[in-house]
């Protein structure tokens, strides 16, 4: 009887070191495809949405703090703080969604009432943003940069129609990201007049709202 009791104990002792040992392996593995996939960085550009939504799982599943740093969400973290004072005036808002990093910069903020100059504020709200995106020097960030206006027409010498100074505002700020050291084959301009409005220009009676006019005249950067 003692014998038995004793094959029995010796019998369990090897059930749980055999779960042990295959949740090592389990745990070993997980760790080896998070290196595979670090090491793919220095050689692709991959989404970066699912990178952190599959460094996110990987860390949940060892068990692992889930408050992980990803290339995103250190980007969006020193933009936070670069831009605090911008973002208390709201002169910029700063999300994080399937698109990347998405910021909104008023146009007032960035440049003067119909003009596509990169002035002295525009310079110095794109000197955080490529800061932020040197900082993290491993991971290839791209650029998109889109103008946004009114409906309010325009029509001068320069620019016939709104098409073209939003197109100019997102090429000239594509331009000034290059002079500080941006890749220009990461960056990408587009200009889309008053064709994506955030808020209706007018009222049901056709009057102007002006408050929506001014939401509706933005600079958007997506980072991805």
């Amino acid at each position: 009887m003692a014998v038995s009791k004793h094959h029995n104990r010796y019998r369990s002792n090897e059930h749980e070191a055999a779960e042990e040992d295959w949740l090592m392996s389990y745990a070993d593995m997980v760790t080896l495809l998070m290196a595979f996939f670090l090491s793919m960085l220095s050689v692709s550009h991959i989404d970066p949405v699912l990178f952190e939504q599959m460094k996110k799982g990987l860390r949940s599943d060892i068990g692992k703090d889930k408050d992980v740093k990803t290339p995103l969400g250190e980007i969006k973290h020193d933009l936070d703080s670069l831009l605090e004072k911008e973002r208390e005036r709201g002169d910029v808002t700063i999300d994080m969604g399937r698109e990347g990093i998405i910021l909104e910069f008023s146009s007032s903020a960035v440049f003067d009432p119909g003009k596509a100059e990169v002035g002295a504020s525009a310079r110095a709200n794109m000197d955080k943003v490529t800061s932020a995106m040197k900082g993290i020097e491993y991971y290839k960030f791209a650029v998109d940069i889109e103008g946004h206006t009114d409906n309010v027409p325009i029509k001068t010498l320069q620019f016939p129609s709104n098409w073209e100074l939003s197109v100019n505002r997102a090429t000239n700020i594509v331009k000034y990201m290059i002079e500080k050291g941006i890749p220009s084959e990461r960056l990408k301009a587009a200009g889309y007049a008053d064709t994506k409005p955030k808020a209706p220009n007018v009222d049901g009676d056709g009057k102007p709202l002006p408050e929506n006019q001014a939401r509706n005249r933005r600079i958007v950067l997506k980072i991805h």
